[in-house]
């Protein structure tokens, strides 16, 4: 593995800022489609499937119950041991990096869906709900600097072995 230039501190900080900014962005992405939906509802409205719009409900479920699922195992302490021995810290913060983002692409493809139904249903608290189920799984998806430099710190001991 090559060494970033600056070290440690500056690739955490680096990688920090972009999983930060894609959870941010898509919470501003949440937040504009319910507006639009507030908005336009009744505009945008073109009659659908109803078992189109049960599934698209169905679908937010297992992403948002999924989204936390996919947080837990790839955050457990064993896996982010082994991440650490077997690829260095670089590896490591690219794991942590990964799989926020991976986390924000699930709330927006949630913001997303929730749009889909309001334009099926011309409802627009459908999209409320889904955007309430889309900022939980940001909020909870938000990387905290002080736990990424915790984790950091804590397998640097692990990385060194490899």
């Amino acid at each position: 593995m090559t060494p970033t230039p600056g070290g440690l501190p500056n690739e955490l900080s680096r990688r920090h800022r972009t999983a930060t900014i894609f959870i941010v962005g898509f919470l501003l992405l949440d937040v504009a489609l319910l507006v639009l939906s507030y908005f336009t509802a009744e505009k945008l409205f073109r009659p659908g499937d109803p078992a189109i719009v049960m599934g698209l409900w169905i679908a937010i479920l297992v992403f948002g119950l999924g989204a936390f699922v996919l947080r837990r195992t790839r955050f457990a302490p064993m896996r982010l041991k082994d991440v650490a021995a077997l690829k260095g810290m670089s590896g490591l913060l690219n794991s942590l990096q990964g799989t926020t983002l991976q986390i924000a692409f699930i709330g927006g493809a949630i913001a997303l869906m929730g749009f889909m139904v309001t334009i099926l249903t011309g409802d627009w608290t459908s999209m409320l709900r889904a955007a309430g189920v889309s900022a939980i799984v940001l909020i909870y998806g938000y990387p905290f600097r002080s736990a990424w430099e915790r984790v950091a710190r804590q397998l640097s001991d692990y990385s060194k072995v490899s």
